[in-house]
């Protein structure tokens, strides 16, 4: 009892260290602070291959849009959830589109929605990730793809992955592997409009 106590504290203090350092966003270029995009709304995450088979992991693409509307109000956007989560599926899901591709069905901008955030998860590997003892992996990688604009365009576009292991409980896991899955997708996301430095 007293060894998970000690590693949950350890966990804790690591986690709390890395969002106390989250490095700043990059400031728009002229370009994108042209569009004026304020409010973002992030869709349904979208399987580009096979989905999470394990109870535990079973919400794990609403943990991972919880993370990105944390992160994008953090840096200055007003953001909110949109639309309902993807449906479960045995087969493999929906490629991302390619740069240039118009936006797929779902939620578009609209008015007082300047950009819609969408996110294609494209690498999922978990091991032993609901067991019970053990250490436990996950990986996640994927694109998030920005739209905004009359018609809507792509206008922003980022990869992330990150793989991580150890002996944390499953929730811990997919937390930490959420949140930096989320700080690898937004790492060059100019800052938006209500962005201010810390003192």
């Amino acid at each position: 009892m007293n060894f998970r106590c000690g590693l949950l504290v350890a966990v804790l203090i690591l986690l709390l260290s890395a969002c106390a350092t989250a490095p700043p966003p990059p400031p728009p270029d002229p370009a994108f602070a042209a569009l004026g995009i304020r409010s973002v709304a992030v869709g349904p995450i979208v399987y580009a291959t096979y989905q999470p088979s394990e109870q535990c992991s079973a919400f794990i693409d609403e943990d991972v849009r919880s993370a990105l509307v944390r992160e994008l109000r953090r840096r200055g956007y007003d953001a909110f959830a949109t639309g309902n989560s993807v449906p479960r599926s045995f087969g493999a899901g929906t490629p991302s589109p390619l740069p240039g591709d118009p936006p797929p069905a779902g939620p578009l901008p609209s008015p007082g929605v300047e950009g819609v955030l969408s996110v294609w998860i494209e690498e999922y590997f978990e091991n032993t990730l609901c067991g019970w003892e053990g250490p436990k992996y996950l990986t996640m990688g994927g694109v998030a793809v920005l739209y905004a604009g009359t018609p809507p365009r792509e206008v922003w576009r980022q990869r992330g992955r990150t793989a991580e292991q150890g002996g944390y409980s499953s929730r811990d896991l997919i937390w930490l592997t959420t949140t930096r899955l989320t700080d690898q997708l937004l790492g060059s996301l100019p800052a938006g409009p209500g962005w201010s430095a810390p003192r």
